[in-house]
């Protein structure tokens, strides 16, 4: 049995000014970028923010496959400190695929945001992670 691993490299940066410039008390975002075990560019950002169900605080991971081959059907996990909060099934479009949801803010605590993803025709894997530090304006 053969394990396919993500060989991309991950690129982790910070949103800079972005979040400041429209009043967000948040904090930056971060990021990361690769490739999938295939070779398809992917990226995934996350960031705290305060506009969960009822006002509360959330940590969101935004994800982006970044294929041409319309049709291609993607199974993708989101997890938070091995936590898993979403898994759905998407169809690639025209422009790729891209799913984003929030899970609650954790107060304190540095949030390891975790994407696994498959494609279902060809088995390729696409791996990411990014680090979402504790923001005091946020709860944390």
């Amino acid at each position: 049995m053969t394990i396919a691993v993500c060989v991309g490299v991950l690129t982790l940066a910070t949103a800079g000014g972005a979040a400041a410039s429209h009043g967000r008390p948040c904090g930056p975002g971060v990021m990361a970028s690769g490739v999938g075990s295939l070779g398809t560019p992917w990226t995934l950002k996350s960031k705290h923010d305060d506009d969960g169900p009822g006002g509360i605080f959330v940590v969101g991971e935004e994800f982006e496959i970044n294929t041409r081959v319309v049709g291609e059907v993607w199974t993708i996990t989101f997890a938070d400190n091995g936590k898993v909060f979403f898994t759905g099934t998407d169809v690639a479009t025209a422009t790729g695929i891209r799913e984003l949801h929030p899970t609650p803010n954790q107060p304190g605590v540095t949030q390891h945001m975790t994407v696994h993803a498959v494609d279902q025709a060809t088995g390729e894997v696409i791996d990411g992670s990014v680090d979402v530090a504790p923001v005091p304006a946020c709860g944390g």
